[in-house]
């Protein structure tokens, strides 16, 4: 590819912000008190309704208080624990006023009627109120779901602007941008670090970089995935042991000459970074420790900056898609069916034979009442089986981005905590 000067404009795509999650969370809480009124509003027509009914001799006090009682589990199943203790405060009052001469309703006191109403109705009310909760949770999941989708396609919109402007340009310069964004649409792989893995290759050979590399960040620290050439920042990092990096992380790209400009640096330092997503929420940073003077340009950073916000478009098409795999290969514990754990073994075995990137595969074996405990003391990114045999659990473990001596401080870890066997 021909040397790239400093010309080209690029405008970073309009993405999720605080400021429109914020806006969704009053919305939310403005709509909660009118539903709440509402339901408020029902409840004291219908106990207005069937309270007439009983004055007006339409029906007796027992038949009443069977339709306030069946009118409070209603309530409590539909809307949850609020409507309910609105409700069983109002009966109560009913109760002790309007039917304290009733002696008894089918054979049961009013006391009995009372506590049989107040546990019968906490109960419906406990299970109506996790209900109503985990549909009130996937409604929000769905208005914050259309957001993004909104800000996604504003931010195709703007891509699409972008490479219209540069296209003619870029085409006389040698391959297009258009031709490298075909070859990463072709990697249509559902395993984020695998497709990952390969557009690394694909975007440093359309570049030619002889160094690319590729971390995935994990709040502060970043880990590292996969990438080409040498390199001389660890495996695992802090973001703020990196002033590139860093400044990166907080204006979406960054390169060594703009952070020398502000700053004296005392360690080693990459040539430039790029984010991948948000920035205030960054999914991952390109990072290139060398690359020669004479290829080295603004416009360089500017174009792998466009490629990784594409690239961010289809990596979460991807984890919603890993998401769903999850739900279905996951299991409660926090293990994984064995299918899943042969399939990425064979993506850790191929990102170990591309790019040198260790894995590790750890067996032991224990008494089940370990289990839990020794399960949360894996990372996240690790990937684990379990086999129970004879009131033990055989754990198998696949390490991500772990040498011989990392496995070894694990397993010592594990065998001061517990009683252990390595199999």
């Amino acid at each position: 590819m021909k040397k790239l000067n400093d010309t080209g404009k690029h405008k970073t795509p309009k993405l999720w912000n605080n400021k429109a999650l914020k806006k969704l969370i009053q919305k939310n809480n403005f709509t909660n008190l009118k539903s709440f009124l509402f339901q408020l509003l029902e409840l004291i027509i219908s106990f207005a309704i069937v309270i007439t009914l009983h004055l007006t001799s339409v029906i007796s006090s027992s038949v009443t208080i069977v339709f306030l009682v069946a009118f409070i589990f209603i309530w409590s199943a539909r809307y949850g624990l609020l409507p309910f203790l609105v409700s069983i405060s109002i009966f109560q009052l009913l109760l002790l006023t309007l039917f304290k001469q009733v002696q008894n309703i089918g054979g049961l006191s009013l006391n009995t009627v009372s506590i049989f109403t107040i546990v019968v109705g906490l109960i419906i009310g406990v299970v109506g109120e996790m209900l109503n909760k985990k549909i009130r949770d996937l409604q929000n999941d769905k208005k914050r779901l259309e957001l993004e989708n909104q800000k996604l396609l504003s931010a195709i919109g703007d891509m699409r602007v972008v490479i219209s402007q540069l296209q003619m340009r870029i085409y006389f310069e040698g391959e297009g941008l258009i031709v490298l964004l075909e070859r990463l649409r072709e990697l249509e792989i559902l395993d984020v670090d695998e497709m990952l893995t390969r557009a690394v290759e694909i975007i440093a050979e359309f570049f030619e970089l002889e160094n690319l590399h590729l971390y995935r960040c994990e709040g502060n620290f970043m880990r590292y995935v996969a990438g080409i050439g040498q390199k001389r920042l660890p495996n695992s990092l802090d973001t703020t042991k990196s002033r590139v990096i860093y400044d990166a992380l907080q204006n979406g790209y960054s390169t060594l000459p703009k952070v020398i400009m502000k700053a004296d640096i005392t360690s080693f330092e990459p040539w430039f970074a790029v984010v991948i997503g948000e920035k205030s929420n960054a999914f991952g940073v390109f990072v290139v420790e060398d690359v020669s003077p004479e290829k080295f340009s603004e416009t360089l950073v500017k174009y792998i900056s466009a490629v990784a916000g594409w690239l961010y478009a289809n990596v979460r098409t991807i984890l919603q898609e890993e998401r769903a795999l999850e739900e279905v290969y996951k299991k409660p514990d926090g293990t994984w069916d064995e299918n899943y754990y042969i399939k990425k073994k064979k993506v850790f075995e191929k990102r170990k034979e591309r790019f040198g990137i260790p894995y590790e595969e750890l067996c032991i074996t224990y008494k089940s009442e370990y289990h839990n405990s020794i399960v949360n003391t894996f990372r996240k990114s690790d990937v684990l089986v379990a086999y129970p045999t004879n009131g033990k659990i055989v754990l198998r473990a696949l390490l991500a981005v772990c040498d011989a001596q990392g496995k070894a401080k694990i397993l010592e870890r594990l065998i001061n905590k517990y009683e252990i066997e390595v199999c």
